[in-house]
């Protein structure tokens, strides 16, 4: 976790140093979220770069090492959680997804004599493998779809409820939270802020991914160029 109070008096402070100009509370919170975002980007390309590979059949005891490291920097996001159920008919049974989910990693089911995991496949693939009495899904072997953004349809259709996702889920978007004193200048407001959720080590990419942003929308090159600049060199 890294402090959004901290990030945010080193950003204006040296856009106070170099008379960069101001950057209000609601510019500051958008650039924050934009900017967590991109770590966090960063973070799933990586961990999904060193799956690949040793889905390809790639392997090593290096290459284990990193994808353990990648995948622990992303343990903070992972969440298991209860789908709801939506409506079921002859065919099929409906889902929601959690909300804030950015790539689903198992779909479950609890609800048979052991658990089992739901094979995902393509609406089209769906309807084939149930239109044949070989291949037609069964509580053992259920499969899923996905339908729309946070919708999902499950295989066979006496799978109505006990289902569950293993998931990264979104960073929650830190907030800059203040009261606005009398002077109309804005005081940090702790207990209603909400910090970044990105590793502590971040915290200087951080502030030179907003300056970066922050000097686009300024319309200050140099701000951005420097930023830039400072966040390439860390990467």
């Amino acid at each position: 976790m890294v402090s959004i109070n901290d990030v945010r008096e080193t950003v204006l402070a040296i856009c106070n140093k170099n008379n960069y100009g101001y950057i209000s509370p609601d510019d500051f919170n958008l650039y924050a979220k934009q900017a967590q975002l991109d770590i966090f980007n960063g973070y799933m390309s990586k961990y999904n770069y060193y799956m690949n590979m040793q889905n390809q059949h790639q392997s090593g005891s290096d290459l284990a090492s990193l994808a353990q490291s990648a995948r622990e920097v992303i343990e903070i996001f992972i969440e298991t959680e209860n789908l709801t159920p939506v409506s079921t008919n002859q065919y099929l049974s409906i889902f929601d997804l959690p909300l804030d989910w950015y790539h689903i990693d198992i779909i479950g089911y609890r609800g048979g004599p052991k658990v089992v995991d739901v094979e995902k496949t393509s609406r089209s693939s769906a309807l084939r493998l149930s239109n044949s009495s070989l291949t037609t899904p069964t509580i053992e072997y259920p499969i899923y779809n996905v339908i729309s953004g946070n919708v999902i349809e499950v295989r066979p259709p006496l799978i109505q409820a006990d289902v569950y996702a293993s998931y990264v889920r979104y960073p929650v978007a830190p907030i800059w939270a203040y009261v606005t004193l009398t002077n109309g200048e804005p005081m940090y407001n702790a207990g209603s802020s909400v910090d970044f959720e990105v590793a502590e080590d971040e915290e200087s990419r951080l502030v030179d991914k907003i300056l970066e942003k922050a000097g686009l929308s300024i319309r200050e090159p140099e701000v951005y160029r420097n930023a830039q600049a400072n966040d390439n060199q860390q990467q």
